[in-house]
């Protein structure tokens, strides 16, 4: 019985590894989009969008 608790003290450090890792790269990437002047917490209004995206065709 011994291991399953050894188990799940693993299991919540390596949760903890994982959620530090995810939240240091989010914390770079704003970082990096407050460098650049990119507006990171955009949302548009109801319908609105910001840039329209069309796909391209190929010139052959």
């Amino acid at each position: 019985l011994g291991g399953k608790f050894v188990r799940t003290i693993g299991q919540a450090r390596a949760t903890v590894g994982m959620t530090m890792m995810a939240a240091c790269y989010n914390m770079k990437r704003l970082a990096s989009f407050l460098d650049r002047g990119v507006d990171a917490f955009f949302k548009p209004k109801s319908g609105a969008c910001k840039a329209q995206v069309r796909p391209r065709t190929a010139n052959a």
